[in-house]
């Protein structure tokens, strides 16, 4: 009994042993020789010159070419690009590489075309490029402009007397294979197109409407305007069955073909699977086309439509359970819509032993991140560091350290920051009718402490036939939001509706925003919605407010790409006003006016955000403890021996080479990062949202989103988008890339799904590279955004850093458009187009230094000004511009400015003042030295004194000495007496050390 049983065991172990194994398609399938005309179509062993050349070829024998002065051949190309007939065709002697002049194209289609030239060298091979173009060196932006062409015109150079003599028959030539320049540039089957007759005998083989082709992930749809010569070969499979692991996030594809005619409304929906009494239940299942989790958090749902003769892909996506049971588990897809018939799809996979750890985030090909879209990761209402619980005391919310106090109506009644108040009285909200002004003045307002990091009200009340409603919350950073609410029973028409602000003398020294660029706060101004902006900001260095008027179509930064429309509650068909009045030290009146209007019982929804500033103290020790390096790595440990310990890895660099993807070089960039993380050095990356790379492994995925991520254009752009996204999208950012590549990026929508991926593309990042934080180069998300993005990094690599780039020509006033991210990045780096020898100090302060905000900056605009930028704590960045910061690093060092505090000319209690107003002056006050940044802000030279606090700074004159350091490339060392005349020359400054004897 005993041996029988073991003879049993062994012959199954044997059997199981010799079991074919399950080979499912993998990310090299699409690439394997394909011949859909007996042809092969491959990735060729080398990459050629791409330039007069570009990506692809036919490689074709001549063979009898003695005393002939021509061949021809016929190339089934199936080309996917629109308008193939403006494109040249060029054909190559491959020995020699010389370019044959002698060529005509005939028959010439997307499908096939022939091509006659003149075999110079007899017989061999030859080589017809026919998407030829001119590469592109440097980098550009495909946003502006005409619409790039790259291509290569139809203009041939033949002899005349060599086209009259092909009127006679022309030996043909034989196509050995097609070849791509690279993988990346592959067409792949799903990439080359059906033929007219192709589908038209597919038509005729399915005769219902829709056409499905349930396809593999390891062969992503591709094509819209035509079906892949792939579905030519496999036919429209009844059901899909695939191989997964278990844990995976096993994605697939459906094709919709409207063979026929429209179809609209399309959905899908699923069984659970089963697998004996094992469950995968149908909740784990989705399809991104037409379900998810927004950006906010909410459920979203998408209509999909397809017109006659396109395809549609749908994408789909299971969750495998770890702790499945291995085997085969069946169910079913059930596919409705309007306007075709409805199908049952039989689903089936195959689940084998092995556990996926990561879900298969680690093989882009799998397409498991996809579910990175629906991702809620890092949404909660609890406080992250720097900011803690708040408190509620009656009326009186505590935000760290900041307090607000709500009227009965729920209005702002006072705000205060820093022992400063804000506000000269509480905020009004009036409605003006033939009878008079309608003031919301209800008492009633009742106030709930939601979490630590949220504390929500309500008010309401009736008057002279208005229904007033408000409802409000504040966040743990002093982020307000209210939405009040407006309504009468019965058509009422009123003169104007008015939000008042009063601001303390203080707290409206300096205004910014609403089209103003920013400084001191003028005594009268008028802005009219004629423009991109939504907001401004109203402040000083300890106390203020950032209000934002919310309703519009955008309320991001980016606004001269993005150009949205006004709050329409507001602005009022341009009947809205924001205007600004108080005279300069008096207190300010803010008035958002809509103007004339109508009241109806739908209510009118008037929408504003408030966020109190500073958002934080102004950590200068942290500031000058990180001094960042910004440009290509090989670099850095040279840069690191001047005094750098962060390196910011931009893209187009080696170990980043694609914008906003840097997924794809991998253990080289942990290496890079073990390697200075062994010095105690930090390691950023470039990794923001505005455009994405053509790199994207999910780049035809999020394009069957139809617009959801990717923006719509007329096309054009690269070479490759032609070849491979063919239309319905718009270019942005280029770099040209070794061995003649190009990263050409596309641009994104403002709010998607995309951010889910992106901020889940963090968390990855940190848990992979044990990267230190990312740099962020001008995005289109907000402030939510922000939030999650520093929970995510608390969450998995704490103290992790941001810092914040901006254009000013992208965003139109950086910091007043960036205002809302303020709470969690760790500095500035303003920016492109920032004339920092054209601003006032007034200019500098506001809109550039971030001080006012809790912030500080780093110049960048052609290395920015290195003498006025001391005053406000300001460098430029190793390696970018023409003067290192490193002596001034150095200085820094032997002065120890980390344990120094930061009194600047626009602090009350700045110890050191010049004797000119145009010559400003910043004390980093020690209690035994104090190194003084001068700087003159006019357009003549300057002779000043300096006068001192004395008692502020703890000294006596008579035991001090006045000295300027030497700062290579800055100045020369000499000695001062305390009341002598220095001179500065215009836009330049010194830096002075006030030591005790």
């Amino acid at each position: 009994m005993k041996t029988s049983f073991l003879f049993c065991t062994a012959i199954l172990a044997f059997c199981s042993a010799c079991a074919p194994k399950v080979i499912a398609p993998d990310g090299d399938s699409q690439y394997r020789s394909f011949a859909p005309d007996g042809i092969p179509f491959v990735v060729a062993d080398s990459m050629w010159q791409a330039d007069q050349h570009g990506n692809h070829r036919a490689v074709v024998q001549v063979d009898g070419a003695q005393g002939r002065n021509a061949v021809q051949v016929r190339l089934p190309w199936r080309r996917p690009d629109l308008r193939p007939e403006t494109k040249k065709v060029v054909v190559v002697d491959a020995r020699s590489g010389k370019e044959i002049r002698n060529v005509r194209v005939s028959d010439f289609s997307a499908e096939s075309a022939t091509v006659a030239f003149e075999p110079v060298a007899g017989d061999g091979l030859y080589y017809v490029y026919y998407l030829p173009y001119k590469y592109r060196k440097g980098w550009d932006d495909a946003r502006y402009g005409n619409p790039w062409n790259d291509y290569l015109p139809p203009v041939y150079e033949a002899d005349e007397n060599w086209k009259n003599s092909l009127s006679g028959e022309i030996r043909s030539a034989k196509v050995v294979r097609f070849e791509s320049r690279s993988r990346f540039d592959a067409f792949t089957p799903m990439g080359l197109a059906a033929t007219r007759r192709e589908t038209d005998s597919l038509k005729n083989v399915y005769a219902g409407n829709p056409v499905l082709f349930p396809e593999d992930r390891a062969f992503p749809i591709r094509l819209t305007n035509s079906l892949p010569a792939r579905w030519v070969k496999t036919g429209a499979k009844k059901g899909f069955s695939g191989v997964a692991q278990r844990n995976e996030y096993y994605t697939w594809q459906i094709g919709v073909w409207a063979a026929r005619q429209d179809i609209s409304e399309v959905h899908l929906a699923f069984s659970d699977l089963s697998n004996g009494k094992e469950i995968i239940p149908k909740e784990n299942i989705t399809c991104f086309n037409q379900e998810g989790i927004n950006w906010d958090g909410k459920p979203i749902k998408f209509t999909v439509n397809v017109p006659q003769g396109k395809v549609q892909a749908l994408w789909c996506g299971v969750q495998i359970p770890e702790t499945a049971a291995p085997g085969v588990y069946k169910g079913n897809v059930t596919f409705t819509c309007v306007g075709g018939d409805t199908r049952n799809i039989p689903l089936e996979i195959r689940v084998t032993k092995e556990v996926l750890a990561d879900k298969g985030d680690n093989d882009l090909w799998r397409h498991a991140r996809l579910r990175w879209l629906n991702s809620t990761i890092g949404m909660d209402d609890n406080p992250v560091k720097p900011y803690t619980a708040m408190q509620l005391d009656g009326r009186t919310i505590t935000a760290t350290d900041k307090t607000l106090q709500v009227d009965g109506n729920g209005l702002p009644a006072s705000i205060r920051v820093n022992d400063r108040e804000v506000l000269a009285a509480p905020f009004r909200f009036v409605v003006t009718t033939d009878r008079g002004p309608v003031a919301f003045e209800a008492q009633n307002v009742s106030l709930q402490k939601k979490a630590d990091g949220l504390v929500t009200w309500t008010a309401s009340c009736r008057r002279e036939g208005i229904s007033f409603e408000s409802e409000a919350s504040i966040e743990y950073d002093g982020y307000v939001h209210y939405n009040l609410k407006v309504s009468s029973s019965s058509p009422l028409p009123v003169k104007d509706v008015r939000l008042e602000t009063d601001y303390t003398p203080y707290a409206s020294e300096y205004f910014m925003g609403t089209g103003f660029s920013g400084g001191f706060r003028p005594a009268s101004y008028r802005w009219d919605w004629k423009g991109p902006w939504d907001s401004y900001w109203m402040g000083n260095a300890k106390a203020g407010l950032h209000v934002e008027y919310r309703g519009g179509s955008y309320h991001g930064p980016l606004l001269n790409d993005y150009k949205p429309a006004p709050p329409e509650a507001w602005a009022n068909g341009g009947r809205g006003t924001v205007s600004v009045s108080g005279n300069k030290g008096e207190k300010a009146l803010v008035v958002a006016s809509t103007g004339a209007d109508t009241l109806r019982a739908e209510p009118s929804q008037y929408e504003f955000d408030l966020l109190i500033t500073p958002v934080k103290p102004v950590d200068s020790r942290k500031h000058f403890s990180e001094r960042y390096y910004h440009a290509p790595h090989t670099g850095f440990d040279k840069a690191a021996e001047e005094g750098a310990n962060i390196i910011n890895i931009h893209h187009a660099q080696k170990l980043n080479p694609v914008i906003n993807y840097p997924f794809i070089v991998q253990d080289s960039l942990k290496a890079f990062i073990r390697h200075e993380h062994e010095f105690g050095r930090k390691v950023k990356l470039y990794y923001t949202i505005r455009e994405l790379t053509n790199y994207a492994t999910e780049i035809y995925a999020l394009k069957s989103l139809n617009h959801e991520i990717f923006a719509p254009g007329v096309g054009y752009g690269l070479p490759w988008h032609c070849e491979h996204l063919i239309d319905d999208y718009r270019p942005a950012w280029y770099t040209e890339l070794p061995q003649e590549t190009a990263d050409a990026a596309l641009v994104l929508t403002g709010f998607s799904r995309w951010i889910n991926y992106y901020l889940e593309g963090l968390r990855w990042m940190f848990q992979n590279y044990d990267l230190d934080g990312i740099y962020m180069d001008d995005v289109s998300f907000d402030r939510p955004v922000m939030k999650r993005m520093r929970k995510i990094m608390e969450q998995y690599h704490p103290g992790a850093l941001i810092d914040l780039h901006s254009n000013t020509g992208y965003s139109v006033g950086p910091a007043n458009q960036y205002t809302g991210f303020f709470p969690y990045v760790d500095r500035l780096w303003f920016g492109e187009s920032f004339r920092y020898n054209q601003m006032r100090p007034d200019e500098w302060f506001v809109t550039f230094s971030g001080i006012p905000f809790g912030q500080m900056s780093e110049m960048l605009q052609d290395g920015g000004n290195r003498f006025l930028g001391m005053v406000y704590g300001a460098t430029a960045r190793h390696s970018y511009g023409a003067y290192s910061p490193a002596p001034v690093w150095a200085l820094w060092d032997s002065f120890g400015i980390g344990e120094a505090r930061m009194l600047g000319y626009w602090d009350e209690d700045c110890p050191v003042r010049t004797s000119d107003p145009e010559v400003k002056a910043t004390a980093y006050v020690k209690a035994d030295q104090v190194l003084v940044s001068v700087g003159n802000f006019s357009n003549q030279d300057k002779t000043v004194t300096l006068s001192f606090d004395w008692n502020a700074l703890g000294m006596r004159p008579d035991q001090v000495t006045l000295e300027k350091p030497e700062v290579a490339d800055f100045q020369t060392a000499g000695s001062l007496q305390l009341q002598a005349p220095i001179p500065v020359k215009s836009k330049e400054g010194c830096l002075l050390l006030l030591k005790r004897k």
